[in-house]
């Protein structure tokens, strides 16, 4: 079984990529990257859509590991992109997916929606960023400046 000391040094260090996981390939443009975030966000919705992350009864050995995988490409892909943010809440959730591969008896209802609920957060943080991007990219407009420049300017 593999850690989490597994998982984080791979990306440290630059380590082999597991077995299942593609590596990812750098875009070049920041549009290009964030569809790769989105691809692996995406990968990750479907691995959760199996009904034994709702059951932490049902959940197996190779359901865990998926989700680990999908993670990794996941931080890899955000990592590349530069979402900060979203890399390092990859890096906390990594912590309990490796308390599930060491140990599958301690899965329970709370750690599988952690796992459900990452996804979401994951997007709400892509959007934010997206967003941020994006106003912070937007020139502004003439009478955009003339009401920034001075408060006493204002009509």
């Amino acid at each position: 079984m593999r850690t989490t000391q597994y998982l984080a040094a791979r990306y440290r260090i630059g380590g082999i990529t597991p077995a299942g996981a593609e590596p990812v390939q750098c875009m070049e443009t920041r549009a290009g990257r964030i569809d790769a975030v989105m691809g692996a966000l995406d990968d990750m919705g479907s691995v959760i859509s199996n009904q034994c992350f709702s059951h932490p009864d049902a959940l197996n050995q190779d359901s865990i590991t998926a989700y680990a995988l999908a993670l990794m490409r996941l931080r890899e892909c955000a990592c590349a992109a530069g979402l900060e943010r979203l890399t390092k809440a990859c890096d906390a959730l990594a912590v309990t997916v490796a308390q599930l591969i060491e140990d599958k008896n301690c899965a329970c209802r709370d750690k599988c929606a952690a796992l459900t609920r990452f996804v979401a957060h994951a997007h709400a943080m892509i959007q934010l960023s997206a967003h941020a991007a994006h106003d912070h990219a937007q020139p502004l407009s003439a009478a955009d400046r003339s009401m920034h420049a001075s408060p006493g300017a204002r009509h």
